[in-house]
């Protein structure tokens, strides 16, 4: 489980410099190859290797930073790497690695990626994958060498612990408050929220509080929101007949071309290709 310095893989400035110089985006290392992007970048081989894994693993739906890193941690720096592997083999070695037993929907994350190393044109998401882990495990169980400690209780995983701040105690009084933000966000998803009302409801100023909040959730107070708003929005289209006009104001988006654009972007799919792939999954 990667150890909480999420900089280690992240582009650099020069690196993004020379990408930029030669037109590539950060997003789209992988669609070059790890002898290109070692000459382009003027880099040793293992960085090359790092990156174009970084890019590529991300480019999968809902495969973020932290489980990209963890991936290339176990020594896989491509999804070709993946093709012969199993997801639950993964996760059980990613587990004594880490030596903690690690949340259910990690080893859904795993199926994920050997599925797309196999099935590169596959519109599945991680969830897709639960009932499929559940039965596994139902049958298989966890074997005996699985860790007993939780991967909640590391430090890197105690949001509390990511706040800056110069003592204990006004980093959990910070994490309250943020806490406070989060409450009022899931309460009122559907209305127009502005990063000052939930700075007030943090008792921040916005600066001070978009900075906090990013160390602890390690996502913008808005991009928060968006992803909690696509959420439900996800879940209306699978569970629900309402019309788009519908749900589109009640998960908080102002108009359809936005939401489309957003909704296409996390799940890669139009919410009504998403619909009709889903919907009828039981």
């Amino acid at each position: 489980m990667s150890n909480g310095n999420l900089n280690l893989l992240e582009v650099t400035a020069a690196e993004k410099r020379a990408l930029r110089a030669h037109k590539i985006k950060v997003k789209e290392m992988h669609h070059h190859s790890v002898t290109s992007l070692q000459q382009l970048l003027n880099i040793p081989k293992i960085r090359a290797m790092e990156l174009f894994a970084f890019s590529e693993f991300q480019s999968l739906p809902s495969i973020g930073i932290r489980f990209a890193q963890d991936l290339i941690s176990m020594g896989y720096y491509s999804l070709k790497d993946l093709k012969k592997k199993e997801g639950a083999k993964l996760t059980d070695q990613f587990e004594v690695q880490s030596k903690v037993w690690i949340d259910s929907c990690v080893e859904d994350q795993f199926r994920l990626v050997v599925h797309y190393a196999n099935n590169p044109d596959s519109k599945l998401n991680w969830w897709d994958f639960t009932k499929e882990r559940k039965a596994y495990r139902e049958k298989h169980g966890y074997p005996t060498s699985r860790p007993k400690q939780p991967w909640f209780e590391l430090p890197q995983y105690q949001t509390s612990n990511k706040i800056n701040a110069s003592n204990e105690v006004t980093r959990n009084e910070l994490h309250k408050n943020l806490k406070r933000s989060l409450t009022y966000m899931k309460k009122h998803f559907d209305e127009k929220i502005i990063v000052s009302k939930l700075a007030d409801q943090a008792h921040l100023s916005i600066y001070h509080f978009i900075r906090c909040f990013k160390s602890a959730y390690e996502v913008t107070p808005l991009q928060y929101l968006t992803q909690l708003r696509l959420k439900n929005a996800s879940f209306l289209l699978k569970k629900s007949k309402l019309e788009l006009s519908y749900i589109i104001p009640q998960c908080g988006f102002e108009d359809e071309s936005s939401f489309i654009r957003l909704f296409k972007k996390e799940f890669r799919l139009t919410p009504i290709a998403y619909r009709k792939t889903f919907s009828s999954k039981k």
